[in-house]
């Protein structure tokens, strides 16, 4: 089994391959280059496989490259954690043209990228899952998160298309929406003390009272990649400790 991996170099991405590499060799997507050879060195020194690649997901030139490359030196992709992404907080009158099309490029046109290139050679083994990282962000509205809300609700409704799309070709696609979750996302661009008050209400709003943590969501995204979860498609899973329930 292969298994790729975008945002693989630090956070939910990180997490997820070396969870996966217990399993599977694992194809390592990042930006930031170092960040994802740091990640594949790691899994390799405990003995698992893994490949990385520096990968813009919000360039289609680079995605269709990248997975070319991929598959012509490690092979066919079986499973694809589409989960490159980033934060932007920003009030509505201070969002720019340039700030809401990153957001939208990196999250909704990135994932559609990378499942495009990968799908076709799913549906030739007629087998194949993905799961696409939303947010709780998909179903509640924050202040200060427009963009990052709608591009997060895109990706659920992308993720619902193709589920229905792909499903007669044995591929299944669901996403993870995960609450408030101690990542690097969590703390970019926020001073320590801001962070500790995001944290602080994070809590509160919580039912759980804590953060989760990157292998919580791991988890989830293992078991739905799993045959566990064969009869399971066009899903929103949401590892929130209880913060959001619909």
């Amino acid at each position: 089994m292969i298994t790729l991996i975008t945002g693989a170099g630090s956070g939910l991405g990180r997490a997820a391959a070396l969870r996966m590499a217990r399993r599977s060799q694992v194809v390592l997507f990042d930006k930031n280059a170092e960040s994802a050879s740091s990640v594949a060195r790691e899994i390799e020194s405990d003995g698992g496989k893994a490949v990385a690649y520096a990968c813009d997901v919000a360039s289609g030139a680079q995605v269709r490259e990248a997975v070319a490359r991929a598959q012509r030196e490690v092979g066919p992709v079986d499973a694809l954690f589409n989960n490159a992404g980033i934060s932007i907080r920003t009030p509505v009158e201070a969002i720019g043209e340039d700030e809401w099309d990153l957001m939208m490029g990196v999250h909704v046109r990135g994932m559609f990228l990378v499942a495009q290139a990968v799908l076709h050679g799913m549906t030739a083994r007629r087998a194949g899952v993905i799961v696409n990282t939303s947010s709780d962000f998909a179903v509640i509205g924050i202040p200060g998160n427009a963009a990052y809300c709608a591009a997060k609700s895109a990706i659920y409704s992308l993720t619902k298309a193709l589920a229905l799309e792909f499903a007669a070709h044995g591929v299944r696609v669901n996403a993870v929406g995960p609450g408030p979750i101690d990542t690097p996302i969590l703390r970019s661009g926020r001073t320590n003390a801001q962070y500790a008050q995001a944290v602080a209400a994070n809590e509160a709003r919580t039912p759980m009272g804590r953060l989760g943590r990157p292998e919580e969501v791991a988890a989830v995204v293992d078991f739905l990649f799993s045959d566990r979860a064969s009869y399971i498609n066009g899903q929103l899973i949401q590892p929130n400790g209880g913060a959001v329930m619909w």
